[in-house]
């Protein structure tokens, strides 16, 4: 049954029956569950990676069934990762999934990168890319960089001891809600289809044949129809390709901006929250209901989204310090 479903993948001379194999055998993580994540994930599934690791913090929102893959309106309110492992499960019953509803953190990227081969690209803010760079370097996994925005879309391959990495390209990360998003800028629904499609080739290229284009930013325009290739050499200084200081990993800050106008809280603790009790205590300052597995909080034009991990994106506030203040006020005791 497992060659009937891959015959014609599997006679391709660049795979063959021993590349087949190889990515049965793989382990990826996904970073990121929305549109790019969500795209790549399936393209790997269909084409025979049987073990996947997802990650995601959000929920899934109407506004994002324009650019996702698999997923319908009966999903919206559902967690990304959670839905789109079960959506992946449908297509392929021998899947192995492994799904988690967290903020990827210095903890959770060292104790997911270091068990798989490699890491795509599925998110919606450099912050977290700038983590993800350094764990992938520290382990010696290789990770694919992919951003999309408008009708355009970024793609880098970054394999750890061979070529640069993210901060050859980018060496400081933009201070917080300054770079553009999808929800200030826009994004074209067939972008993060054709990125996915894209980043899921080189991931199957590197898990079949072990190499990758190296030291190159490919550019895609889906509008104009025009594609660009970049070289971006390796910088003798880098902090963390060539010095391995791994600056990110570091427990930073417990606010970042998310593409959408919204800010992600981080927990000071990592006890869960009992989301009854939350709701009995925010039911007399707000309008309450609950989700699927989650909280959902407004009060005063602020939206709450809050987790089971004592997480929440709030939305209505540009500034970091305020939402943090708001976070205290009625989700931390």
């Amino acid at each position: 049954m497992v060659a009937e479903r891959f015959s014609r993948q599997s006679i391709l001379p660049e795979l063959g029956p021993e590349g087949q194999r190889r990515l049965g055998v793989a382990r990826v993580l996904v970073v990121g569950c929305g549109a790019l994540g969500s795209h790549t994930a399936a393209a790997l599934l269909r084409a025979g990676v049987h073990r996947l690791i997802l990650l995601d913090r959000d929920i899934l929102e109407l506004h994002n069934l324009h650019r996702v893959a698999l997923f319908t309106e009966a999903d919206v309110g559902r967690p990304k990762a959670e839905a789109l492992a079960d959506r992946l499960c449908q297509i392929d019953g021998e899947v192995e999934i492994s799904a988690y509803v967290a903020h990827f953190g210095p903890s959770q990227a060292e104790d997911l990168v270091p068990a798989v081969d490699l890491v795509v690209d599925g998110l919606d803010n450099m912050e977290t890319r700038y983590l993800l760079n350094d764990a992938c370097l520290k382990h010696g996994v290789p990770w694919i960089y992919t951003a999309v925005l408008g009708t355009t879309g970024l793609m880098m391959p970054i394999v750890p001891g061979n070529g640069p990495c993210l901060r050859c390209l980018f060496p400081s990360p933009p201070p917080p809600g300054t770079l553009p998003t999808c929800a200030t800028h826009g994004i074209l629904g067939p972008v993060p289809k054709a990125l996915g499609a894209l980043q899921a080739s080189l991931a199957i290229r590197l898990l079949t044949a072990g190499e990758v284009p190296i030291g190159k930013l490919f550019q895609f325009d889906l509008w104009r129809v025009e594609f660009r290739e970049l070289v971006v050499p390796r910088r003798d200084d880098c902090p963390s390709c060539v010095r391995g200081e791994y600056a990110f990993l570091r427990e930073g800050s417990r606010t970042v901006t998310l593409c959408g106008d919204a800010i992600h809280i981080l927990p000071r603790t990592s006890e869960s929250v009992d989301l009854e009790e939350l709701a009995r205590r925010l039911a007399g300052l707000g309008k309450v209901r609950r989700g699927s597995g989650v909280l959902f909080f407004d009060v005063d034009g602020v939206s709450f989204t809050v987790f089971p991990d004592g997480r929440a994106i709030i939305k209505g506030v540009k500034d970091p310090t305020r939402a943090q203040a708001l976070y205290d006020q009625f989700i931390s005791r």
